[in-house]
């Protein structure tokens, strides 16, 4: 009768619930979902998130930060990570698009290096060889991966063009205008170049910086990494680079000295890739 009496005891303390300030089991995390009516937002745990590179063109970091005519880029960094002391590699900008998509400028030191001449590995290479997809999206751009600059477009801007190891048919395939409707599911890797207006390069910073506003929401709804820098600055190359979406921080000051070396040293990291060139030896930033 003692045992039974014991074993009721323990039944009972063992199925009471916990006195308010007492021990509690952990809840059981609830799942993530997405908001209402837009399943694409959720990123599972177990799946890299796509990555998106903005290239916005000739201005330096102190024209951005604390600039009221740039509100968007300013908000995006307070709401993500900023890199304050983000550098450029050359001046003028194709030698920075190629370091931003090889890891080296490949000896190319003006704007008038031809297309279809660098026969080197790079980001795009790297991703169709490990099945991964890419796009890059030229804004203006009237054909698919065209070689010569046409009205806002300029071919400068847009690098794939330049790797010999990207056949005209795969150039073709993925180096493309700027889609007229999002796609529900962002590619794994998009290189997103506005036209020379909409990066600043021929038009005031406000208007870039409405481009943004108007196009970088639907992309941090469909779950990607969103990363925004400038192809180069004045004098010293000091740039803006700044990233939101998953994984990122929320009003994060990374202040250790990086350079477009980095950007791509991290996107590589982040699909599992080889580091190429430069970027071999550069603090990847985190994605």
């Amino acid at each position: 009768m003692r045992r039974v009496a014991l074993t009721l005891v323990f039944l009972t303390l063992t199925l009471a619930p916990a006195e308010a300030g007492g021990p509690t089991a952990a809840p059981r995390p609830r799942a993530e979902t997405p908001a209402a009516g837009d399943r694409t937002t959720l990123v599972r745990r177990h799946h890299r998130a796509p990555v998106v590179l903005i290239l916005m063109e000739n201005h330096s970091y102190s024209q951005i930060i604390g600039n009221t005519s740039a509100p968007y880029m300013n908000g995006f960094a307070h709401r993500g990570e900023l890199f304050t002391n983000m550098n450029a590699i050359s001046h003028p900008s194709l030698p920075n698009y190629l370091a931003l998509t090889s890891g080296s400028t490949l000896g190319c030191t003006s704007d008038k290096c031809p297309t279809n001449s660098f026969r080197s590995k790079n980001i795009f290479f790297q991703l169709r060889k490990h099945h991964r997809r890419w796009r890059a999206w030229e804004e203006s751009m009237p054909s698919k991966c065209l070689r010569t600059n046409a009205g806002p477009y300029a071919v400068r801007h847009n690098p794939p063009p330049y790797y010999t190891d990207l056949v005209p048919r795969d150039c073709r395939r993925h180096d493309v205008p700027y889609p007229r409707r999002l796609p529900a599911r962002i590619p794994g890797f998009t290189f997103i170049t506005p036209n020379t207006c909409h990066d600043i390069h021929s038009c005031p910073v406000a208007v870039g910086d409405t481009w943004l506003q108007k196009h970088v929401p639907p992309l941090l709804r469909r779950g990607a990494i969103v990363v925004i820098t400038f192809d180069e600055g004045e004098g010293d190359n000091h740039i803006y680079c700044a990233v939101r979406g998953p994984g990122a921080g929320r009003g994060v000051r990374r202040i250790r000295r990086y350079t477009h070396y980095s950007v791509l040293a991290g996107i590589e990291r982040h699909f599992g890739l080889p580091r190429l060139h430069h970027a071999a030896t550069a603090r990847p930033i985190r994605l």
